[in-house]
């Protein structure tokens, strides 16, 4: 079996259509891709990252974190996570979850704003 690393973030936004229009492409971003300006989404621009592989990245709006099991790999790294958010006394209610292979994101970062908080939790390895 071959292993891999995800980063992770966990959120809390107002509403999913907030949360969907965070992280997904943004359409126009191939229309003028050479602009330094430009991003690939909202996310992307929260991490300081003009451009990366979505293909290589899931997410989610749910009730609650329990809700994502049903997510890629979600019985290798949930129970990880479970432990991790344990430790961070986060002070809002998750609902929101992004995962993105290492690397993808050079310089994985926390964000809060007064619409949304998106922490990062680090990496979590799974197989494969």
């Amino acid at each position: 079996m071959d292993r891999q690393v995800l980063d992770f973030w966990v959120g809390n936004f107002r509403t999913e259509e907030d949360f969907f229009q965070f992280v997904e492409e943004d359409e126009n971003y191939y229309l003028k891709e050479d602009d330094d300006d430009n991003f690939v989404s909202k996310f992307a621009e929260s991490q300081d990252t003009i451009w990366f592989d979505q293909d290589l990245m899931e997410y989610g709006f749910e009730k609650s974190i329990q809700h994502f099991s049903e997510y890629s790999f979600a019985e290798q790294w949930l129970p990880v996570l479970y432990n991790r958010l344990n430790e961070m006394n986060l002070k809002f209610d998750i609902n929101s979850l992004v995962f993105v292979s290492q690397g993808q994101i050079p310089k994985p970062t926390s964000m809060e704003n007064d619409d949304f908080s998106l922490v990062y939790v680090g990496g979590i390895e799974f197989e494969y």
